[in-house]
């Protein structure tokens, strides 16, 4: 039975009999708070005359439904209109009442809280815009678009395309017509409508496409422009020089949006943002307008990939993903003052992969995707970060210039047109001459992530042989790949206080073993770092000088990239359990004071935490938290006024604060004890909550910190803060209103991201009974995002023992046997990060 949950065979057999030409919406958002009402008419041939299908609607009710001008039963079941014999071409009239979302899926309605005006965005991908309007939801029936809409007069209306026309229909209302649209999927068609205020420019390359940045009319004040705008222009211009092929579409608006799942997404010529992604309201560090301006390159390449040549179907999620994540690192670091790019992306995109990769759930980059249910859950690091490193690797295995002439001919020869993989490797494999099947089958069609280690025979103090050893991946298991890796392995020497490269060889690395011929009989190097420059995707190790080179010099190596890959390194290798909790703290403090690269120090203050919390054994816990509490407040002590660094101390500081001098100084810092730490509306909400979480803060200090920021932001952190109270009454309230109440999906986040910090396992210890009872109700009365939201982030995972991990295993065995893909893999992925943190507990006994 076809429904919101669309399977791939399904999706096939309906390409079997129709083809859409044209869709026209016509929207009319003055209704009323819950429904909107809109009209769609779909011109479609019939492939297959007198066959039947359906066509997705989700909405309250349907008004009206017609076939070629005659009248029929839709016989709606609130997801799908069934449709009468097809004649061979056809004009589908649907007049339905739609209902607006709070959950980010479909039209999602906001009223901001400092003024209440109301502001609409859609979200379609992957299959949700059958939630707003009739249509066969599915990439492969691309088609063109007329969009209306109805507003009260004083909205600013931004779609896909231009507007075409206006008319005042009196009443305080207006009409906007828009541009017919070129041959696009449903996943990518927007609407976004709202009291919105707007910045405009133009990019002047091969044409002149006309710029535009959105954001609510209270919080537009926050907006940067000028750094925006400039980002936005290199993307252009770099995009346009690679892919020699000029921007396919017209505009290109980017829209700020409160209460967002995402990052950012796609549409066509409108791109949506999670406002505190694209905005700033406070100092933030260069890490994140590094993130910032990757994220809007992201989005831009994707009008190429995705938007201009889109998949056949979601198996290819990962291309769109994968070819978007590469390509704005790539572009980020080559075209904008941002060149160490791909640093950040090596410090945290990367080891989101490589954690992964190396759950039971892990699965090959391109994969079948048999439902929707399963493409939802492949958003994953596979899909974006994995992806982004293999293309890296397939860059270095082709060359960069033969990998540019096949994405060149890919966009002229499938332009607006939808493809599979084998059509990208057919232009690449005729661009270099080579045969990448091979390549395809253990990059692409495997799963896991290989461990590379250096094996040194010396001879004196020269190299009589320096091999690299290729291990199997330890998931999934029974794996046996070896994979082909084309990277440098580069030598590093101390030189007084500093760590630098003495020389960096290329080679080709294959099999079990494989020598380094290069450096036969060279003097042996202080640190040996293999996949140099991060070309390939693989765990690195290091022989026994090296680490303790990195104990002592790991702060002054004069390559960020390559300190990157070793932070890296030293990070899997705590979650391994290879390298105890202890050690990795003893060795991460001493190299965090002197390290420079803001990306690594963000990164590398969250994998502390974590290691502290998940990976040390309870009983050393209380001296560790006091070390490393002690260490950050002496590098806040030391850093730079007004510093990126002092602004990430001074979090790193109130986050690990333990002692009740420590705490007290929460409350200092709050009231401006700092030089050159400006306590802007974001810091005290951070320092805040975290003396929140001790106790030092309770629910009258939570009213007035409220009062003072009658924001949409306000809102989320006061929740979080009611959450983060440290009683169990509190925490009751907290997972009763995350479960039963209807939340929009930020409140419900944040409502859960403080409930369940690590700081309260003692009372949490009483919610994991509840926590596994409720799951399938709140999988079956919550829409997708709320639901896999509560599973994922309300996973008792701070009440690490074997009961919970027995409790999880129940309930994948027992209770939720029969449950959906996507919420069985949350609990899946969730059990084995308790299963692996047991293990690195053990390691550190």
């Amino acid at each position: 039975m076809p429904g919101t949950n669309i399977k791939q065979v399904e999706a096939t057999e309906r390409s079997a009999i129709i083809k859409v030409a044209s869709y026209a919406i016509d929207l009319d958002l003055t209704t009323g708070a819950e429904n909107f009402r809109v009209k769609t008419t779909v011109k479609f041939a019939g492939l297959k005359p007198g066959a039947t299908t359906y066509i997705d609607c989700v909405g309250a009710r349907v008004i009206s439904a017609k076939l070629n001008g005659a009248d029929f039963d839709p016989r709606f079941d609130g997801e799908t209109i069934y449709l009468p014999a097809l004649a061979a071409e056809n004009i589908l009239e649907i007049e339905h009442d739609g209902v607006y979302s709070n959950s980010g899926e479909g039209l999602h309605r906001f009223v901001d809280p400092a003024d209440d005006e109301v502001y609409l965005y859609t979200q379609f991908e992957t299959g949700d815009a059958r939630r707003m309007y009739a249509c066969f939801d599915q990439p492969d029936q691309k088609a063109t678009f007329a969009i209306s809409t109805i507003t009260p007069d004083h909205w600013e209306i931004i779609s896909n395309y231009a507007i075409e026309s206006t008319k005042d229909l009196g009443s305080k209302k207006k009409f906007t017509q828009f541009a017919t649209s070129q041959v696009i999927s449903t996943y990518v068609t927007a609407i976004v409508a709202g009291a919105y205020t707007s910045v405009h420019d133009e990019y002047k390359g091969e044409k002149t496409i006309p710029l535009g940045i959105y954001a609510r009319k209270s919080f537009f004040k926050h907006v940067d422009a000028a750094n925006i705008i400039e980002v936005t222009k290199q993307g252009f211009a770099y995009f346009e020089k690679t892919f020699g092929l000029a921007y396919p579409f017209g505009k290109y608006d980017q829209i700020a949006v409160a209460e967002y799942n995402w990052g950012a997404m796609e549409n066509v010529g409108c791109v949506t943002f999670h406002e505190d992604v694209l905005i700033f309201r406070s100092k933030v560090t260069e890490r994140n307008y590094v993130s910032r301006a990757t994220t809007i390159h992201h989005e831009m390449a994707h009008m190429w990939f995705g938007d201009l040549v889109t998949m056949q179907w979601w198996n290819d999620l990962w291309l769109n993903e994968s070819f978007a994540e590469w390509a704005s690192y790539q572009s980020v670091s080559e075209s904008t003052k941002y060149t160490e790019a791909w640093t950040e992306f090596n410090s945290l995109r990367k080891n989101w992969a490589y954690r992964v990769d190396q759950l039971t759930t892990t699965h090959p980059i391109a994969t079948e995707m048999e439902d929707l249910d399963a493409v939802r859950t492949n958003f994953d690091g596979i899909s974006y970060a994995k992806g982004a490193s293999v293309l890296q690797q397939l860059v270095a295995h082709v060359g960069r210039d033969n990998f540019i002439t096949g994405l060149r001919r890919y966009f002229a020869k499938h332009a607006f047109g939808n493809t599979t993989l084998k059509d990208l490797i057919d232009q690449l494999e005729a661009a270099s001459g080579r045969d990448l099947t091979p390549w395809v089958a253990t990059w692409l069609r495997t799963a896991g992530v290989n461990t590379l280690r250096p094996v040194i025979a010396l001879n004196g103090d020269t190299y009589a042989s320096l091999s690299i050893k290729q291990e199997v991946p330890t998931m999934p298991v029974g794996s046996t790949e070896l994979r082909p890796h084309r990277l440098h392995v580069g030598l590093f020497d101390i030189q007084g206080s500093k760590l630098v490269r003495r020389t960096s060889v290329e080679l080709d690395v294959a099999g079990a073993l494989t020598e380094v011929t290069a450096f036969a009989g060279q003097k042996c190097a202080d640190l040996v770092l293999i996949n140099d420059k991060d070309q390939s995707y693989a765990k690195l190790r290091f022989d026994e000088r090296s680490i303790a080179t990195m104990k002592s010099h790991l702060g002054s190596l004069d390559d960020s990239l390559a300190r990157g890959l070793i932070w890296a390194s030293l990070w899997d290798s705590c979650r391994d359990g290879e390298l105890s909790a202890t050690d990795y703290i003893a060795i991460a403090l001493p190299a965090l004071k002197n390290e420079s690269d803001i990306s690594i120090v963000s990164a590398t203050l969250g994998q502390i935490d974590t290691a502290l919390w998940a990976y040390a054994h309870p009983s050393h816990r209380a001296a560790l938290r006091l070390q490393v509490a002690t260490a950050i407040e002496s590098f806040l002590d030391v850093a730079e006024s007004g510093s990126d660094h002092q602004l990430q101390f001074a979090k790193g500081f109130a986050n690990t604060a333990i002692t009740p001098a420590q705490l007290e100084r929460i409350k200092a810092i709050l009231g401006g004890s700092i030089t050159g730490l400006t306590i802007d509306a974001e810091l005290r909400w951070f320092l805040f909550i975290c003396g929140v979480k001790h106790g030092v803060f309770g629910p009258a200090d939570i009213e007035k910190e409220l009062a003072l920021d009658k924001t949409a932001h306000g809102k989320q952190y006061g929740a979080m803060a009611y959450a983060q109270i440290p009683t169990k009454d509190a925490k009751a309230k907290a997972f009763s209103s995350i479960t039963t109440d209807d939340l929009s999906n930020t409140i419900h986040s944040f409502k859960c991201r403080g409930f369940n910090d690590p700081l309260h396992t003692e009372i949490l210890s009483d919610f994991v009974d509840q926590y596994f009872d409720v799951l399938l109700k709140v999988w079956e009365t919550k829409g997708y995002e709320i639901a896999e939201t509560t599973a994922t982030l309300l996973f008792p995972s701070w009440v690490i023992s074997e009961a919970t991990v027995k409790k999880a295993q129940h309930w994948l065995d027992v209770t939720g046997k029969d449950a959906s893909h996507s919420l069985r893999r949350t609990i899946l992925e969730s059990r084995d990060a308790m299963v692996r943190a047991l293990k690195a507990q053990a390691a550190d006994q």
